[in-house]
C-alpha cells in the first residue's frame, strides 16, 4: 500500500514540475533584449547607414586615382584582377543589409496610414539602394527580394535591368505624392535630411533624373519622358539640398566615414608617406591632369611627406606610375597619397547626391533640347563652381577660395 501510495506521490509531483517547467519556459524563450515589432526609425537609420557604407572598396584604384608596387592596394591601375572579392561584395551586402533593412521599415509602416511620409521616404531610399546595385551589375533579384522570411523565396529571380529601372521610376513618382505635410516624419533617425519632406522631395526628382539620364542609349525616348518629369519638379540645386551623410571621427566604426576608414586602416594610418603596408599612392595619371589643368583641388586631395610632415605645395606633388616593378622603389616616400585632413578625415561626409551633379546632368539635357531654362554651358559653370564648393564640407584645408574657383570655371 505505501509502494502504491509513494508511486502516485512521485506521479503528482512530477506532473506539477512538468506543469511549472511549462510556464516557465515560454518566458525564458523570450529574448529581454529583442523586440518582436520592428521600430521603423531604428531599421531606417541602419537601412541608411548600410547603403550609403556599402561600395566598392578599391575603387580609387579602378579608375586610376591610384596604384602601388604591388597588386594589391590598386589592382585595376595594372589591369589585372587578382582581388576576386572586391566586385562582388556590394552585391553580397545588400541584400541581407540595407535591402532587408529598408523592406522591414516599409512593411511596418504600410499597417498605419497615418506614417505616409515615413512610408514615402522609406520608399525613396529604396529605390536609391536598387539603383545602385543595378548600376552596378544589371540584371538582379528585384521582385523576389529580400523576401526569404515574409515569402520563404530562397531563390529569388533575376529581373531584366530596363524593367528594375521602370519600376522604380514608378514608385519615385508615387513616393512623392504620397507626402502629406500635415502628417508627422523622421526626426533625427533620418540622417540625411532630418525627416524635411521638401528635401526629400528634391531627392527624388534629382534621382529620377539621374535615372533618366543613364536611360539615354538604351531607351532615349523614355529617358526624356523621366527626365522632364524630373526637371518638372524640383531638383537638388543649392548647395544647402545636397544628399549626404556625416560622420564622427571617434566611437563606433558604424559612426565612422565607411571610406576613409578602409583607407586608412589598409594604407594610410602611420601618415609618414613611408611605411604603407599596400604600397599605395596616386596615380601619375591623376596627378599629371590636376596640375596641367592648374585644378585648385589638387592641395585639397593630396599630400607630400617632407621630414615626415605632410605638404600640399603643389610644385612637389607627383604621380607614380603603374607600371613599377614589384619592389618599393627608393624614392617612394616623394609621391602624393591622400590627404590626411580632408578625404582621409573619419568625420568626412559621404556625399550621395549633389547640386554639383544635377547641374551636369541638366547640362546634358539642355544639349540634347530636353531643358530650355539655362544653356548647357551656364549650367556647367554652375555644376563645376558647386564641386569646388562642396570641399569645404570635409573641412578648412578643403576651403577652395572663390578667386581659385572663378579662374578654374573661366579657363
Amino acid at each position: 500500500m505505501k509502494t502504491i501510495f509513494h508511486k502516485i506521490t512521485y506521479c503528482l509531483l512530477a506532473l506539477c514540475v512538468l506543469q511549472s517547467c511549462d510556464k516557465g519556459l515560454e518566458e525564458l524563450n523570450i529574448n529581454p533584449d529583442a523586440s518582436s515589432t520592428v521600430s521603423a526609425d531604428f531599421v531606417f537609420t541602419k537601412a541608411q547607414y548600410d547603403a550609403v557604407g556599402n561600395m566598392i572598396t578599391g575603387l580609387q584604384g579602378t579608375m586610376q586615382y591610384t596604384t602601388s608596387y604591388n597588386d594589391v592596394a590598386s589592382w585595376g591601375s595594372k589591369y589585372i584582377f587578382n582581388q576576386g572579392t572586391a566586385p562582388y561584395t556590394v552585391f553580397t551586402n545588400a541584400y541581407p543589409n540595407e535591402i532587408n533593412e529598408i523592406g522591414e521599415v516599409i512593411r511596418a509602416l504600410e499597417k498605419d496610414p497615418l506614417q505616409v511620409n515615413k512610408l514615402a521616404i522609406a520608399k525613396i531610399w529604396r529605390a536609391y539602394s536598387f539603383s545602385k546595385i543595378t548600376d552596378l551589375y544589371g540584371d538582379i533579384p528585384y521582385k523576389q527580394a529580400a523576401q526569404g522570411y515574409t515569402q520563404s523565396i530562397f531563390k529569388p529571380v533575376y529581373d531584366p535591368q530596363k524593367d528594375i529601372y521602370a519600376d522604380l521610376l514608378s514608385e519615385l513618382e508615387k513616393a512623392v505624392a504620397l507626402f502629406d505635410a500635415t502628417k508627422s516624419t523622421y526626426g533625427a533617425a533620418d540622417l540625411m535630411y532630418g525627416g524635411d519632406i521638401n528635401k526629400w522631395k528634391k531627392f527624388a526628382y534629382s534621382l529620377m533624373l539621374r535615372m533618366g539620364m543613364r536611360m539615354t542609349k538604351p531607351d532615349v525616348a523614355l529617358a526624356e519622358t523621366w527626365v522632364k518629369k524630373a526637371i518638372a519638379g524640383s531638383l537638388i540645386t543649392e548647395d544647402a539640398d545636397m544628399a549626404k551623410i556625416t560622420y564622427l571621427s571617434s566611437g563606433q566604426v558604424i559612426n565612422q566615414n565607411p571610406l576613409s576608414y578602409w583607407m586608412l586602416n589598409s594604407d594610410y594610418l602611420k601618415a609618414d608617406g613611408i611605411s604603407n603596408p599596400e604600397g599605395g599612392k596616386y596615380h601619375e595619371t591623376f596627378i599629371n591632369y590636376l596640375k596641367k589643368t592648374n585644378d585648385p583641388r589638387l592641395p585639397v586631395l593630396s599630400v607630400v611627406y617632407v621630414g615626415g610632415k605632410p605638404s600640399t605645395d603643389v610644385s612637389i606633388q607627383k604621380g607614380m606610375v603603374a607600371t613599377i616593378p614589384n619592389t618599393k622603389p627608393s624614392d617612394f616616400v616623394t609621391y602624393s597619397e591622400p590627404n590626411q585632413n580632408t578625404i582621409l578625415k573619419l568625420n568626412a561626409p559621404m556625399l550621395v547626391l549633389t547640386n554639383a551633379e544635377v547641374n551636369f546632368y541638366l547640362a546634358e539635357a539642355a544639349i540634347r533640347g530636353w531643358y530650355t531654362a539655362k544653356t548647357p554651358a551656364a549650367l556647367y559653370d554652375l555644376g563645376l563652381k558647386a564641386s569646388m564648393r562642396q570641399w569645404s564640407l570635409f573641412g578648412t584645408d578643403g576651403v577652395i577660395s572663390q578667386a581659385n574657383i572663378r579662374c578654374i570655371c573661366c579657363r
